[in-house]
């Protein structure tokens, strides 16, 4: 059969040409195995990150985090990122580098306060743009993007609904008020008959309390906005002392000095921060907050600080993150707003933790730098 298939090819010949059949298509199945676990080991891989950015519930940060094992099992060597969220800086090194040449990719994606600097490290040939590892790599860059995305339009979103619903709750205070103050004045005004001065002696008690009240929440509502951010001479321990009060916390302030800073700012920005320490179960140890100016007195530094008896970790690059919160009662929104009020008085808030204690770090520009930028805006035209 042999014979009459290679008619004319001598034996030798046909025998070797059957040999280089037999080897093409071997060669053929391998290519087509190879290919076939090739792009079902990508199917898999890129799955397998949408799978974990839904679990994540497409939070870019925790998906940052668990998407590791996912890369370098698709070729990724070692992984370096500076992350910027919300004010506070992450380094995060995935993998190591044993001796062997790499490629390296840089690769950055930032949306408003969320900045990702991130660099790769592969095989050169896993750095081809065909090869599964770029695609892999690829799908989870657009991944983080849109997780950013996300987060900056729900960022936005929130923003609007708290404007309107701001201005909807001033209407009505500023109405409320008005009616105390205007209930104040009937009293005032009523007859001393007999039956009426048991009502009046005990809302005269009480109403005018209510009416002053009022009165400055008027006033307040119809103060102009540069009223609002005009610097005056403030003492911080006695703002301090006003907004610990007022939370009913068991805090020592130790120091003291003045800042011509905005005071309702400053009010703000201490409410919002020492409320975090109110709204929060594992923070109910007794605070020391310590007032100082640095030595060269450009900078007056306020420390919070609370004991950690329980050991508890705390999330630290979440804790400026919008809407992110561990209170049943808060909406994540207090550390947010007072970095936002600092970033306009060019001061800052940072938080620190170590094995004994937690707590936040406020700085604010001393009186001098204050006065100076006043005087520089006022001579602007």
């Amino acid at each position: 059969m042999n014979d009459l298939f290679f008619l004319g090819i001598p034996q030798g010949i046909a025998h070797w040409l059957w040999l280089a059949l037999i080897a093409m298509g071997t060669f053929l199945l391998f290519t087509a195995y190879y290919f076939h676990r090739k792009s079902k080991k990508l199917s898999r891989a890129i799955s397998r990150l949408h799978e974990l950015n839904q679990s994540c519930n497409q939070d870019a940060l925790d998906f940052f985090n668990q998407a590791w094992p996912v890369l370098h099992r698709s070729g990724c060597i070692k992984m370096q990122a500076n992350i910027d969220w919300f004010g506070e800086s992450i380094p995060v090194i995935k993998g190591t580098i044993k001796g062997i040449r790499l490629i390296k990719q840089t690769h950055v994606i930032q949306r408003d306060d969320m900045r990702f600097e991130i660099m790769v490290y592969m095989h050169r040939e896993a750095g081809q743009l065909e090869s599964v590892s770029s695609v892999v790599l690829k799908t989870f860059l657009n991944i983080l993007e849109q997780d950013l995305v996300l987060k900056q339009a729900e960022i936005l979103t929130s923003q609007k609904r708290l404007e309107r619903y701001q201005l909807f709750v001033q209407h009505e205070i500023k109405n409320i008020s008005q009616f105390i103050q205007l209930l104040a004045d009937q009293v005032n005004s009523i007859q001393t008959a007999e039956a009426k001065v048991k009502l009046v002696d005990r809302l005269a008690k009480t109403i005018p309390t209510m009416a002053q009240r009022a009165r400055k929440t008027i006033e307040h509502m119809q103060q102009p906005l540069s009223e609002f951010y005009e610097g005056q001479m403030v003492r911080l321990q006695d703002l301090i002392s006003d907004v610990v009060r007022m939370y009913g916390l068991d805090a020592y302030v130790s120091g003291d000095t003045t800042s011509h800073l905005p005071r309702q700012l400053l009010s703000e920005v201490f409410k919002n921060i020492l409320g975090n320490f109110r709204d929060h179960e594992n923070a109910e140890q007794p605070l020391d907050i310590a007032i100082a100016q640095t030595d060269d007195g450009a900078t007056i530094s306020i420390i919070i600080m609370a004991k950690n008896e329980q050991g508890n970790e705390f999330l630290a690059e979440r804790m400026f993150e919008p809407f992110w919160t561990t209170s049943e009662s808060g909406m994540g929104l207090g550390l947010f707003l007072a970095r936002e009020l600092l970033k306009q008085m060019e001061g800052s808030v940072s938080f620190f933790q170590n094995q004994g204690s937690f707590g936040f770090v406020v700085e604010l520009p001393s009186s001098e730098d204050v006065k100076m930028m006043h005087a520089i805006s006022k001579s602007d035209p």
